[in-house]
C-alpha cells in the first residue's frame, strides 16, 4: 500500500528551500517508516538542484539516497529508442518539417500553403507546439491508461465543424500525430523495479509525472512540499514585514514606484538590491531613473539589441534588402529613417497605383 506524506516546510522552522533541513526531514521520515536510505530515490524537480541536494545528503552522514530528476533517472536505465521518420521527436526544426509535410499531404493543406504561405507557416508552428504539449501530457500517464486518454481527447474534438473549425481541425491533426509518437522514455519508470521508497521534492508546483508515479507506487512515498500556500502565498512574509505592494496607474507610475523603492533600500543601507527583469522595457526605464541619482547597476541579464529602437530599424532594413522583399517592407524601412515625407508619399502612391508588390518591380517604374 502506498503511503504519501506531505510536509509543508515553513520558513519559521528554517527549512524552506534549505537542503540540510530537507535532508534531515528525509532521514527522520525514513527512520520512522523503516526505509533504508541507500535503497531510496529522491526526485528533485530541476537538474540544477542536483548538486545542492547531493551535497546536503552527503554532509548529513550515513548512507545517501539516490538523488535524481525523472530525466536523469530514466537515462540511467539505458538509451531511449530513436523516433521513427515523421514521428514527434521534440526537435523543433525536424518536427516543423514533418508537420509541414503532414499538412501538405492533405488536399486542404496543400491548397492552404499555396493560398496563404504565412498563415500556413503559423499553422505549422501551432501544430508542432500543440503536439508537443499533448505528448508531454500523455507521458505523465501510465502506459495502460494512455489508449483511453487518446479516445477521450478525440471525443472532445468532435465534430470538426462550426465556429473555430480550422483550429479544431488542426488540433485533431496534432492529436493524431501525437498519438503516434514513440513511447516516452519515462514509461520505464512505471515498469522498472521500484526502489525501497520514492521521495519527491516539490518546488514550483506539482509535477504530473512524479505525482502519478508516486500515486501508483507500491512502496512508501514522501512528498516534501516547499511551495508557498496557495491561499496566502505572501502571508508569512507579511508577518515579518518583508512584503509590500504598490497599486500603479500606468507604466511610468510603476517605474517610478520601483525606482523609489530601490532608493529607499539604498538609503537604509539594505544592499544589495535586486531587480527582477521580468519586463525588460520597464526595468530599462527604472534603470534610467536610478542613473539620474548616480546609482550604478550591475546588469546580469544583458541588454539585447532586439529591445532597442535601433534594432527595429536594422531589422526593417534587413527585411527590405531580401531578394524577395515586398514594397511594403521597403516603405516600412523608409518611413522609419527618412524625413522626406513628400518623396516617400509619391513613391508609395506609385506602388499602389501600379500595383507593384515586390521591390524588384520598381526597376520598371
Amino acid at each position: 500500500m502506498t503511503t504519501i506524506v506531505r510536509l509543508t516546510l515553513e520558513s519559521a522552522t528554517g527549512a524552506a528551500y534549505r537542503w540540510p533541513a530537507i535532508a534531515a526531514c528525509v532521514a527522520g521520515w525514513a527512520a520512522e517508516h523503516g526505509v533504508a536510505l541507500r535503497d531510496a530515490v529522491v526526485l528533485v524537480p530541476f537538474a540544477q538542484l542536483l548538486p545542492e541536494a547531493r551535497r546536503a545528503f552527503a554532509r548529513a552522514g550515513g548512507w545517501m539516497p539516490r538523488v535524481e530528476t525523472t530525466r536523469t533517472f530514466v537515462a540511467s536505465l539505458g538509451p531511449s529508442p530513436p523516433a521513427q521518420a515523421a514521428q514527434v521527436s521534440f526537435d523543433p526544426t525536424l518536427d516543423a518539417l514533418s508537420a509541414a509535410a503532414l499538412l501538405r499531404s492533405r488536399n486542404w493543406g496543400a491548397a492552404w500553403a499555396k493560398r496563404d504561405a504565412r498563415g500556413f507557416d503559423q499553422a505549422v508552428r501551432g501544430l508542432v507546439a500543440t503536439a508537443h504539449e499533448l505528448v508531454r501530457g500523455a507521458a505523465a500517464l501510465p502506459p495502460a491508461q494512455r489508449p483511453a486518454h487518446w479516445e477521450a481527447a478525440r471525443e472532445l474534438l468532435t465534430p470538426v465543424s462550426g465556429p473555430g473549425a480550422s483550429e479544431r481541425l488542426l488540433a485533431r491533426v496534432a492529436l493524431e500525430w501525437a498519438a503516434l509518437a514513440p513511447p516516452p522514455a519515462t514509461d520505464r519508470l512505471f515498469t522498472a523495479p521500484p526502489p525501497a521508497a520514492w521521495i519527491a521534492v516539490q518546488a514550483g508546483g506539482a509535477d504530473p509525472l512524479t505525482a502519478r508515479l508516486l500515486a501508483d507506487a507500491a512502496v512508501p512515498s514522501l512528498v516534501l512540499d516547499t511551495d508557498a500556500p496557495d491561499a496566502d502565498p505572501f502571508g508569512r512574509f507579511e508577518a515579518q514585514g518583508h512584503a509590500a505592494f504598490a497599486v500603479c496607474d500606468d507604466f511610468e507610475h510603476e517605474a517610478q514606484c520601483a525606482a523609489a523603492q530601490v532608493l529607499a533600500h539604498v538609503e537604509r543601507g539594505e544592499l544589495p538590491v535586486a531587480l527582477i527583469a521580468q519586463d525588460r522595457v520597464l526595468v530599462r526605464r527604472v534603470r534610467a531613473l536610478l542613473e539620474r541619482h548616480r546609482l550604478r547597476l550591475l546588469d546580469e541579464t544583458g541588454w539585447k539589441l532586439s529591445t532597442t529602437r535601433a534594432a527595429a530599424l536594422v531589422m526593417s532594413l534587413l527585411q527590405a534588402a531580401r531578394p524577395d522583399a515586398t514594397t511594403d517592407a521597403l516603405l516600412d524601412w523608409l518611413k522609419a529613417g527618412t524625413d522626406d515625407a513628400a518623396a516617400l508619399g509619391a513613391l508609395e502612391a506609385t506602388c499602389r497605383r501600379e500595383q507593384i508588390a515586390r521591390v524588384t518591380g520598381l526597376a520598371r517604374v
